[in-house]
């Protein structure tokens, strides 16, 4: 049973930003989880096209992405609308009008968070190993500043939201508890 995305949900008020990072940092572990799960089929697919190294290392990438986007979207798009850290903090993912948000919406959700979370740290480490000879984990503190961008614009939204949220019209919001 999925409520419809036009159901009105009561409007919370948006959750606090310590809340919504700790959630971002338990989300983490759990999707590191995931991952080790996705890469039972990423392992099959890198073996199964070893002879491509690209097209072995895309179809790893894209299958570890496309588990990420099943595990998301099972998440988001269930009765509650909840992965596990956000029912831990009582969160709910919502428009800024009170709705649930459609699947386009998480979609983008996802997108973008995947892009500034994950895709233009990683873009940037592989740029810089290229590019400097510092160490690794220097370069890798150096690409990990990426991370302003999105945490660094919910310190100046008036509203506290990530970056990933505003771009996807979603809002994290406090969950009411109810009697269960």
């Amino acid at each position: 049973f999925f409520l419809p995305t036009t159901l009105r949900m009561s409007t919370s008020a948006p959750a606090s930003f310590r809340r919504r990072f700790a959630a971002l940092c338990y989300e983490a572990l759990l999707l590191a989880a995931v991952t080790c799960v996705a890469f039972i089929p990423a392992a099959a697919a890198n073996m199964a096209l070893h002879t491509v190294p690209l097209l072995a290392e895309t179809a790893v990438a894209l299958i570890i992405l496309a588990v990420w986007w099943g595990y998301f979207r099972l998440c988001w798009h269930s009765p509650r609308g909840q992965t596990l850290p956000m029912k831990v903090w009582r969160l709910q993912l919502q428009t800024p009008a009170g709705n649930r948000p459609g699947l386009r919406q998480l979609r983008l959700r996802f997108i973008w968070a995947t892009v500034l979370l994950l895709l233009l740290p990683l873009a940037s480490f592989g740029i810089l190993r290229q590019l400097t000879p510092l160490p690794p984990q220097t370069v890798a503190g150096m690409a990990l500043a990426w991370w302003i961008l999105p945490i660094g614009f919910a310190l100046i939204h008036p509203s506290r939201q990530f970056l990933y949220d505003y771009l996807a019209g979603t809002v994290l919001t406090e969950k009411e508890v109810t009697g269960k």
